[in-house]
């Protein structure tokens, strides 16, 4: 009997071991599995960081001043800070004391914004009496590489534009005048409201933040579930020092008042929905505003040509003095 009393303890004291060894197990497994899973998260995020930032800008050589008749410079200039060097077209005017500089949008460039047609607004302008300035945006058509940021580093290749078009050709401040399309007219919202060289504005189917087109558009432009944004918007940051989210021109085009403003938005543009002009007008409130009926992201040039021409050329002449 004394035997059997004393093997029972002996057994229950191997059991206790056992079960430590199990949910040691356990842990090591749950830690290992979350270290696994986080691995994943960020390197599909550095992937996509790396891959969805790289512009595809196609440039036409063929589609050139020249082919409406207008006679025109190659010039190349540094972005104001530095990071790029900007491709551009020069062409004059028989007076010569306004210019405007023209800025493409994203994965377009001077030959190819406004399906193809941007040097077409470029000779209406030039016809008009405006000086032209035509830039590839950083990572686009003929300029050096760089990586989209939507307006936060690319503000500093239009204000590249506008120093090199006050140093090299001697423009006054008040005479210099920018029009941005898309990506284009975030670039150039930030840039006018720094630079007071800018006499006048216009934006072209531009944002007012970022953040909302990227939720709304992440799964059909990178193909991965929504999880793999924030890892994405992680490495971006880490990788390229800008933060996507921080690009709202809304923020920043109150601001340029009182020199004047005019927006031009596609009613039916789905990719950035006109809600986004009304926000900036309301943080814009001396703004004009065009709303063209029926037309693409970015295409209402396409539509309504001889209007625009008209519309554009109008607004400068008025507010370039």
């Amino acid at each position: 009997m004394n035997q059997l009393s004393e093997s029972v303890p002996s057994q229950t004291s191997q059991a206790k071991p056992r079960s430590g060894n199990i949910k040691k197990r356990l842990v090591r497994l749950a830690v290992g599995l979350v270290l696994f899973l986080l691995v994943v998260w960020l390197g599909v995020g550095t992937y996509a960081a790396l891959t969805l930032s790289v512009a595809d800008g196609p440039f036409d050589p063929a589609n050139n001043p020249a082919r409406y008749g207008m006679t025109y410079e190659d010039v190349r200039f540094p972005a104001r800070d530095g990071d790029a060097e900007i491709a551009a077209w020069y062409i004059p005017a028989a007076e010569n004391d306004r210019a405007i500089v023209l800025v493409h949008g994203r994965n377009a460039s001077r030959t190819d914004a406004f399906l193809e047609r941007f040097p077409e607004l470029a000779a209406a302008l030039n016809k008009a009496g405006f000086s032209l300035l035509m830039i590839d945006l950083r990572g686009h058509g003929e300029s050096s590489a760089g990586r989209f940021s939507f307006g936060i580093n690319e503000r500093y290749d239009v204000l590249g534009a506008v120093d090199w078009l006050l140093q090299e050709r001697g423009f006054e401040p008040g005479k210099i005048g920018v029009l941005g399309v898309s990506l284009g007219a975030a670039a150039s919202v930030g840039a006018t409201a720094e630079e007071q060289a800018i006499g006048a504005l216009v934006t072209d189917s531009g944002f007012a933040e970022f953040s909302p087109i990227l939720k709304a558009n992440w799964v059909d432009e990178s193909g991965l579930p929504m999880i793999f944004m924030y890892s994405t918007l992680l490495m971006n940051r880490v990788m390229f020092g800008y933060h996507l989210p921080d690009a709202k021109p809304v923020e920043e085009i109150g601001s340029i008042a009182p020199r004047r403003l005019l927006l031009i938005h596609c009613q039916t543009d789905e990719e950035i929905p006109v809600s986004h002009m009304a926000q900036m007008e309301m943080a814009a409130p001396t703004s004009e505003s065009w709303l063209i009926p029926i037309c693409d992201h970015a295409e209402g040039y396409v539509v309504v040509k001889e209007a625009y021409d008209q519309r554009v050329s109008e607004f400068f002449d008025s507010n370039l003095n």
